[in-house]
């Protein structure tokens, strides 16, 4: 009988709760929209995130399992989604001259946001002056440790060994580190040779191979509906976790929280707003309709916090929702996972500085402001690829200008919080601008998906 009074039963109560609440998802799954399913999922989530915070997240330990176990799968699939996805569509196009111009059109619609971002992030941070009363968050700025301080500042790469790192030199490590940027590269060489060949030997010669890249994918993307199928419940344990570790949190975040709020407010109005005006001016969609069509990416991404890990279900979403192609949804979607990231490459370094530099007041003129601006932009495709780009780009940030890396580690607390919207800007950009490519290229079929009852 001590046994069980011994026993720690708050992580299986916290268990039990969960699993009631999959219970009520799988039943409303039957009679409402999957998008609502999702917006109940957070609800919950939150609910049972503060009714079981703990110190240490100890009670919710299985519920952020189920979370985690989640996000693996998901990763697992990046790779042979994407480069499944790359082969299967780029040989579908048997070598139309447009898709030259996907690289081009996905390069410069995903920098102009970046840039958007930028722009953005200096109105609001000038206009509000954050960081005006927060002096004394810095006054320990001298006393932290050297080790400590070295420790952020060696995460940074040159420019030169980044963008060395994003092409392929070892295929199984690329697939094992998730290196997006080099499985793309890898299929089309692939997809490329294949139409070489077809074409100076005739397609019969390849009929194949192209075959068997057909029936892979069907079996990959079987796998994939299933795993996103469970969306909603993975979104539930992992918004449990995150709004435990918020409210466990709030005492050390009360000088940190007004930022927090601005970086939430300057994501949201370039995602819906600054983005909005782009769905509907460059890929002629509803901003309404299209934004309802991602928010499954959305919630994944807000909840995650990993735009790679995304991926499968922003992929899913454009060619399945929107109606973009499988070459623009894939080569545009994952090139978004590498180059731009506005939430966490743009909008979080440049709101950190503004803070820094209105907290110690710093008399920058126009000339420090450009200088941001246009060093922040080029960091956008600098930090491609490194793991913790947000820290990496706020680290790289404030080296190029002058400004102590010490700050950024004291501005940290605020960084797993703020990386939810961060990343949630991060996928809806990349979406954004696979609609532009797409439109531009005649490569997206108008929306004609049913409203659910």
């Amino acid at each position: 009988m001590s046994f069980l009074f011994s026993v720690n039963w708050m992580p299986f109560l916290a268990l039990d709760a969960a699993l009631i609440a999959f219970v009520i998802l799988r039943i409303l799954e039957d009679r409402i929209n999957w998008t609502w399913v999702i917006l109940i999922a957070l609800g919950l989530g939150a609910a049972i995130g503060a009714l079981f915070q703990s110190e240490g997240n100890a009670w919710l330990v299985w519920v952020d399992l189920i979370g985690s176990v989640y996000v693996k799968l998901l990763q697992l699939l990046v790779v042979p989604v994407i480069f499944i996805s790359i082969v299967s569509g780029f040989i579908s196009l048997n070598g139309r001259a447009d898709t030259k111009k996907i690289g081009i059109r996905s390069v410069f619609w995903l920098m102009a946001q970046a840039a958007t971002a930028i722009l953005l992030s200096l109105a609001a941070g000038q206009l509000l002056h954050i960081g005006a009363d927060a002096g004394g968050l810095f006054s320990a700025l001298g006393s932290l440790d050297a080790g400590t301080v070295g420790a952020y500042a060696s995460l940074t790469k040159p420019f030169d060994e980044v963008l060395a790192a994003l092409f392929p030199s070892n295929l199984a490590g690329d697939v094992a580190s998730n290196n997006v940027p080099a499985v793309i590269i890898v299929g089309i060489a692939v997809a490329a040779a294949y139409l070489a060949v077809a074409k100076a030997e005739g397609e019969d010669q390849v009929k194949p191979f192209a075959q068997l890249i057909e029936a892979v994918k069907r079996i990959v993307f079987k796998i994939l509906e299933v795993v996103i199928d469970l969306t909603p419940y993975a979104v539930l344990c992992l918004i449990a976790g995150s709004s435990s570790r918020l409210l466990a949190s709030r005492e050390a975040m009360l000088q940190l929280l007004y930022l927090a709020a601005v970086i939430y407010g300057v994501c949201l109005l370039h995602t819906y707003v600054l983005g909005g005006i782009i769905v509907k001016a460059a890929a002629k969609l509803s901003p309404i309709r299209f934004f309802r069509s991602i928010f499954p990416a959305q919630a994944t991404a807000f909840t995650t916090q990993s735009s790679v890990g995304t991926l499968p279900v922003t992929v899913r979403c454009l060619k399945e929702e929107v109606g973009v192609s499988e070459e623009a949804a894939d080569f545009t979607a994952a090139l978004g996972t590498t180059i731009g990231m506005p939430g966490c490459t743009c909008v979080w370094p440049v709101l950190l500085a503004l803070f820094y530099v209105h907290a110690v007041g710093l008399p920058w003129g126009f000339g420090e402001y450009a200088t941001l601006a246009v060093t922040a932009l080029f960091l956008s495709v600098g930090s491609a690829g490194v793991p913790g780009i947000a820290v990496v780009s706020a680290i790289a940030l404030f080296s190029a200008l002058g400004l102590p890396v010490g700050a950024v580690v004291l501005m940290i607390p605020i960084n797993t919080i703020s990386d939810m919207i961060r990343t949630l800007d991060n996928v809806s950009s990349a979406s954004i601008a696979a609609a532009a490519v797409a439109r531009e290229s005649g490569l997206i079929l108008d929306q004609t998906r049913k409203e659910e009852a």
